[in-house]
């Protein structure tokens, strides 16, 4: 599972942008003075070596997370720009008059450029405000907005489990707050292992998480999975900086949705559920029916 800053992202984004527009100035210059650009301007791989393919380059990876389809668009748009400015610069180094058609493909591309950078500020920082920074897992806020959407696809009935760390209080106590990060990132990170596509997972608070379910056989398929995940945390130690390492376990309380039933409806009996495994022991899975 990879995380994302999305805070830095957006920095570097700004960063990046400006080094673009002065490359566009130098350009301009080039074209006034008729003069030939730099070396580095005119070569096939320019669009990789300037400042903003680069960042395009080292940021790849979140580009495409936050939509594969307008990425593609954005690294080939970028690279027929500098393909155009490579076009444009020869004539006029000679003192000759550029093409039209050439200069049109350079504004053309030059937009769409812009209209997609803008299109990925926009939904990273959108992504920063529903994204947990340090486990990487969307909030509640991302939670309702999809239970609507899981509905309406979901072949079957949506499951919902609730899980919580057993005596996480405790473990802070003892080993102190980052200890504790840990324990959440890799009680997520096994977690998170175990989903296939058809589900999602949510930080709801604190050391409470939540899993969404969809197309697994009711109960009994999302018991499994439920049972799974917790077996799975049982039986993986986690190796803390100081050598020694920690066993932690999970109580997880699981709800069916039936016909129209509202989200706060269903997080509400996952959550009895949970709490009713507290009270029986902790370490274990509870199913509640409606």
């Amino acid at each position: 599972m990879q995380t994302f800053d999305f805070q830095n992202f957006v920095s570097a984004l700004d960063t990046a942008q400006q080094a673009h527009f002065q490359w566009s100035r130098r350009i301009l210059r080039c074209a006034v003075l008729h003069t030939r650009p730099q070396e580095d301007m005119m070569r096939e791989n320019a669009h990789h070596i300037c400042l903003f393919g680069q960042f395009l380059e080292q940021h790849q990876i979140a580009f495409y997370t936050i939509n594969a389809e307008r990425a593609e668009q954005l690294f080939l748009v970028h690279k027929q720009m500098h393909d155009a400015i490579r076009t444009i610069a020869i004539p006029i180094s000679q003192g000759l008059p550029g093409n039209e058609a050439d200069l049109n493909e350079f504004e053309t591309t030059q937009e769409a450029m812009l209209d997609h950078l803008a299109f990925f500020k926009t939904n990273a920082i959108h992504q920063y405000t529903q994204i947990d920074s340090l486990t990487g897992l969307p909030l509640r806020q991302r939670l309702t907005q999809d239970y609507d959407a899981k509905r309406d696809c979901c072949q079957g009935d949506v499951g919902l489990m609730f899980i919580d760390v057993d005596h996480f209080k405790s473990i802070n106590d003892s080993y102190g707050h980052n200890i504790g990060d840990q324990v959440l990132q890799h009680l997520v990170k096994q977690t998170y292992s175990q989903l296939d596509s058809h589900q999602s997972m949510y930080r709801y608070g604190g050391e409470e998480f939540v899993v969404m379910t969809c197309n697994l056989n009711k109960p009994h398929g999302v018991l499994a999975l439920a049972e799974q995940i917790r077996t799975s945390l049982f039986d993986t130690p986690i190796q803390i900086d100081n050598g020694g390492v920690i066993q932690i376990s999970v109580t997880i309380g699981i709800a069916m949705a039936s016909g129209g039933e509202p989200l706060a409806n269903l997080i509400e009996r996952a959550d009895h559920a949970m709490y009713l495994g507290k009270k029986q022991g902790r370490n274990r899975v509870i199913h509640l029916e409606r």
